[in-house]
């Protein structure tokens, strides 16, 4: 009977601990999925939006704006992009050190093309769906 007892007590430890690995790995996938990563640029999706931008040298068509932070900082650093999915453009516009007071970068576009650093970015940026404004 207490080799029975034991088996049990086994089986319990092992479905438990299967299980906080699962859980565990879910999380990390969820974290994971909330920023993708570029170069050493990583984006929230969720920030995403479709607007005319009020930066100067804009086209006259809405812009992507994105919000990005550097992938291997710690520190709160926060960036607002700008993606023209029509010229396959970018830049920076403003940057966020504390996450908080924000200040003008370089407003100048970069041509983005294939063989770029950045073209995964732009083309994932350029694919999400976004909500009607």
């Amino acid at each position: 009977m207490n080799t029975t007892f034991a088996l049990d007590t086994n089986n319990s430890s092992f479905f438990l601990i299967a299980t906080l690995i699962f859980v565990s790995i879910n999380t990390l996938s969820a974290r994971a999925e909330k920023l993708r990563c570029f170069v050493d640029i990583c984006i929230d999706p969720s920030s995403v939006e479709l607007s005319k931008s009020d930066i100067p040298g804009a086209p006259s068509y809405p812009v992507r704006t994105i919000l990005g932070t550097q992938q291997f900082s710690k520190e709160k650093l926060l960036a607002q992009m700008e993606v023209n999915c029509q010229q396959r453009q970018f830049r920076t516009v403003r940057v966020s050190e504390d996450g908080e007071n924000w200040s003008n970068f370089d407003q100048r576009w970069t041509l983005v093309d294939r063989n770029s650093s950045l073209s995964r970015l732009v083309d994932y940026t350029c694919k999400l769906a976004i909500a009607e404004q």
